[in-house]
């Protein structure tokens, strides 16, 4: 799906699922991974997910599936790493 700012701005989102599975558990379902510059796609791609775009419009998946859990990870550029290591040094 396309992610796009209210100017019509496209922006990037790599995005994966993966199904897994624990019979023995009777345990079945998918992993959703998304990578993206800013939280904002990964949170319109989750609106659109689960409560579509128009209302009603969501991933037919969550049809056979529901969702237990859910983590938001950030992770920093080089450049900020090297201004926090300068901002220690001062």
């Amino acid at each position: 799906a396309t992610i796009e700012d209210d100017a019509g701005n496209e922006y990037d989102i790599l995005r994966d699922n993966m199904p897994f599975g624990r019979p023995g558990q009777n345990e079945f379902g998918t992993y959703f991974i998304g990578y993206t510059r800013y939280l904002w796609v990964i949170e319109k791609m989750l609106q659109r997910m689960y409560v579509g775009e128009p209302p009603g419009a969501y991933d037919r998946l969550l049809d056979f599936s529901t969702p237990h859990t859910g983590t938001t990870f950030f992770a920093p550029t080089r450049p900020m790493l090297q201004k926090l290591v300068e901002g220690a040094a001062e």
